[in-house]
C-alpha cells in the first residue's frame, strides 16, 4: 500500500500495516498520492522540471530524468503525460523514462487529462466560451494518437468509464454545482442525461457498472442510475466535507474530515457502517483534499488527519 505525506512516499504492508520502506521526495504543492506507472512508484511531484521513479520493492529510484518544464502530470497506461506552459504535451513512458512522443493535441489548447482504471485511453476536455458545450477528446497515452473527439452539451468534466462509455457531470457554469449525469458511448454516437433532482455541490463521482455515486460537500451521498434513466436513492451523511466516494459490489465508501470511514449499502443507500472519529491536537488544521478509500481483497484502506492509516473488513462494516 502506497502513501504520501509532505516530503515523503512510503509503503505499507497491507496485511498488517508495517512499514515497509520510506523515501524523500521534494516538498511541493501536490503533495498528492503516488501512483503505480509501468510497474514502478511515480511520486507525486510538481517541481516543473524532474520526474522520478521508485522499486515499489524497495523504494529506491529506478530512474530520473529531467524534462522541459510542465504544468500538468498525469499517468494513464503505463505512460506519464506531461502538459506544458505552450500546450505541447509529453508522453514519458513510466516503466523506463523514455520520451515516445511529444506534440500538440488538436482541438484542446492546454490539455489536462483524466484517466480511469481499467481504461486504455486518457481524456482532455475543452469548454466553449459560453459554457454550452464541451469537446472531450480521448487520447492513446502510448502515442498521444486522438482516439475519438466529440463536442457534447453542458459544461462537463469526466467522472469515469465502463462499458465502453465515458460517464461525465454537467456542471452548472454560475454555481459550480453538479446538475446532471452524462454518458457517453463513442463506438455508436449515443449520449444519455439523466437531470438530478436536486443539484450537488461540489461533487465528486465514481462509476461502478452503470451507476455513479456523487458525494457533494453537504454531505449529501447518492446513486445514479444510467440505465433506468433515474437517481435510485438519496443519503444525508451529516459529513460536512467528504472524500470522492469509492465503491465495491456491496457498498460505497467515503472519508471524512473528522477521520471517520463510512460505508453505505450500495442498492439501499443505508449507513451499515462506521469507524470512530480520529483527530489529534492539529485537528483544526484543515486539508486541501480528503485522500479517498482504497477497496482490495475484502479490506477498505483509509486514512484519518491525525496521521493514522487503517485497514477494516469490508464484508462486516456493522463491526467497524
Amino acid at each position: 500500500m502506497l502513501c504520501a505525506q509532505p516530503g515523503v512516499v512510503f509503503a505499507l504492508d497491507p496485511s498488517d500495516g508495517r512499514l515497509l520502506w520510506r523515501h524523500s521526495v521534494a516538498t511541493t504543492h501536490r503533495n498528492g498520492p503516488p501512483v503505480l506507472s509501468g510497474g514502478l512508484v511515480q511520486p507525486s511531484l510538481d517541481s516543473g522540471q524532474r520526474l522520478e521513479a521508485l522499486d515499489p520493492a524497495t523504494g529506491k529510484a529506478r530512474w530520473e530524468k529531467t524534462v522541459p518544464a510542465y504544468t500538468g502530470l498525469a499517468d494513464a497506461g503505463g505512460m506519464l503525460l506531461l502538459t506544458h506552459a505552450d500546450g505541447t504535451v509529453t508522453g514519458v513512458d513510466g516503466a523506463s523514462g523514455e520520451t515516445r512522443w511529444s506534440h500538440r493535441i488538436p482541438g484542446q489548447q492546454a490539455p489536462y487529462f483524466t484517466s480511469f482504471t481499467g481504461d486504455a485511453s486518457a481524456y482532455a476536455t475543452n469548454m466553449s466560451d459560453d459554457g454550452a458545450k464541451t469537446r472531450v477528446t480521448a487520447v492513446d497515452p502510448a502515442t498521444g494518437a486522438v482516439r475519438w473527439d466529440a463536442r457534447l452539451k453542458g459544461t462537463l468534466k469526466p467522472v469515469g468509464s465502463a462499458g465502453g462509455s465515458v460517464y461525465l457531470l454537467s456542471v452548472d457554469t454560475v454555481y459550480g454545482a453538479t446538475e446532471a449525469v452524462v454518458r457517453y458511448t463513442p463506438d455508436s454516437g449515443a449520449s444519455r442525461r439523466v437531470t438530478l433532482p436536486v443539484r450537488v455541490d461540489q461533487a465528486h463521482g465514481t462509476v461502478r457498472g452503470h451507476v455513479v455515486y456523487l458525494m457533494g460537500a453537504g454531505g449529501s451521498l447518492s446513486a445514479v442510475d444510467m440505465d433506468a434513466r433515474r437517481q435510485l436513492w438519496s443519503l444525508e451523511t451529516a459529513v460536512a466535507r467528504g472524500s470522492a466516494p469509492v465503491a465495491d459490489a456491496r457498498q460505497v465508501y467515503v472519508t471524512s474530515g473528522d477521520g471517520r470511514l463510512l460505508a453505505v449499502d450500495a442498492r439501499a443507500g443505508r449507513l451499515v457502517g462506521q469507524t470512530p472519529a480520529r483527530l489529534d491536537a492539529n485537528s483544526d488544521r484543515i486539508s486541501a483534499a480528503l485522500p479517498e478509500p482504497v477497496v482490495a481483497n475484502n479490506r477498505v484502506y483509509a486514512a484519518a488527519p491525525d496521521g493514522t492509516v487503517f485497514s477494516v473488513n469490508s464484508r462486516t462494516p456493522g463491526a467497524w
